[in-house]
């Protein structure tokens, strides 16, 4: 054991971090903001005819909202993803072992992608979405642009959010997927070693010769 990094450890702790985490922080900062400009849009009313109507207000808001929740609960996989991380190489590894592909990395990257770098350029797209957004707000209210260019400019930028956030959320479903299948075949494989180990036992061989489906009984009985 090299003593340096036990006292590091020890005395520190690991500290496994995730560059992600610090964009995640960025993007809600700005998408923040955004929310915040359109906080100060004029609404129509009778006595003020000047400004946006009152639906447009809600749908920005619900869609800048929908981004700032994602990026949070981005955050939280993240994390989970961090503590978990020992297993995943763990459990990776098995698998490799157990399907013979010991020479390649591909199910600990497609599983740990997330806190790698695999959302940071959408991550970054939110973000100048959000930066676009409160430009245009502010050349608005500045009288640089009128309230249809507004309405124009923000639900295009709008639009373009769907297509970020929709990437981030299948990076996360796939590494859930994967996640599963890969405890699901060391299971497998944890449970056919039993079952070879138990045919041995005539009392165990038995009880399973009535159980099993006649698939594995077959096998079993061919061994």
């Amino acid at each position: 054991m090299n003593t340096d990094i036990y006292a590091i450890i020890k005395n520190k702790g690991l500290r496994l971090h995730s560059p992600t985490l610090n964009i995640i922080t960025d993007t809600t900062t700005e998408l923040t903001k955004a929310l915040a400009a359109v906080n100060r849009l004029p609404i129509i009313t009778p006595s003020l005819p000047a400004g946006v109507p009152q639906s447009f207000i809600n749908n920005i808001t619900a869609s800048l909202g929908s981004a700032t929740a994602l990026a949070g609960q981005s955050a939280i996989n993240i994390q989970d993803n961090l503590t978990d991380v020992f297993t995943s190489i763990t459990q990776s590894s098995m698998v490799n072992n157990i399907e013979g592909l010991d020479q390649t990395c591909a199910n600990l990257t497609n599983l740990t992608g997330s806190i790698t770098g695999e959302i940071d350029d959408f991550l970054a797209g939110i973000k100048n979405v959000a930066t676009q957004q409160i430009k245009w707000i502010a050349d608005y209210l500045n009288g640089i642009i009128n309230e249809a260019d507004l309405q124009s400019y923000l639900n295009d930028l709008m639009a373009q959010l769907e297509p970020f956030k929709k990437a981030i959320l299948n990076i996360f479903e796939k590494e859930k997927a994967l996640l599963l299948d890969l405890k699901n075949t060391i299971a497998s494989s944890s449970l056919a070693k039993s079952l070879e180990a138990l045919w041995n036992d005539p009392c165990a061989q038995m009880l399973l010769d009535h159980t099993l489906p006649d698939d594995l009984k077959g096998l079993l009985h061919g061994q």
